[in-house]
């Protein structure tokens, strides 16, 4: 199972690198039209707005299995590590209430639009399905991470310590 969580890891990885240069080549190339033409491709806009929403919904969902986010920890530097899984585990509990939330919202309005882009005609759902799917994606992450938080309050407190020092070498 962990080889293809990795597998779908490395995927979409792959997936937000080919977004992100196809997004840097469009709006490149628009202005270098723009700026020796005096006119650009009118499409390109709408490309870019539907990539640049599916790759940070993808992105967002790397950035979440790997719990690498970018995180405030004034507070959370000072608990004890297993004060910090506890805390953790709260986050997770309310993440999960945003995401699906959002996800709720996200799929009622993905049902309910007949909105389409004015050049290209692609429907405004395509854009709402990306954060239908990113927002889900990381809330079953984040059950997966409950998870493992309570079989980390399951260790004793030496074994706890010395994880975070390991952890706080590797940074």
């Amino acid at each position: 199972m962990q080889d293809f969580i990795k597998i779908l890891s490395s995927i979409n990885k792959y997936i937000c690198t080919i977004l992100l240069l196809t997004m840097v080549g469009f709006v490149f190339s628009n202005t270098m039209l723009r700026y020796f033409f005096s006119s650009g491709i009118i499409i390109t806009e709408e490309f870019v707005r539907y990539l640049f929403m599916w790759a940070i919904y993808l992105a967002t969902v790397s950035v979440w299995f790997n719990r690498s986010h970018i995180r405030v920890t004034t507070v959370t530097d000072r608990l004890t590590p297993r004060n910090k899984i506890r805390f953790d585990f709260v986050f997770e509990i309310v993440s999960i209430v945003v995401l699906l939330t959002l996800s709720y919202g996200g799929l009622q309005y993905y049902f309910d639009t007949t909105t389409v882009g004015q050049v290209t005609g692609i429907p405004y759902s395509l854009l709402i399905l990306s954060v239908v799917l990113g927002s889900f994606i990381c809330s079953v992450i984040s059950v997966k991470h409950i998870i493992q938080d309570i079989q980390m309050l399951k260790l004793d407190d030496a074994t706890l310590q010395k994880m975070q020092d390991e952890a706080n070498k590797e940074q």
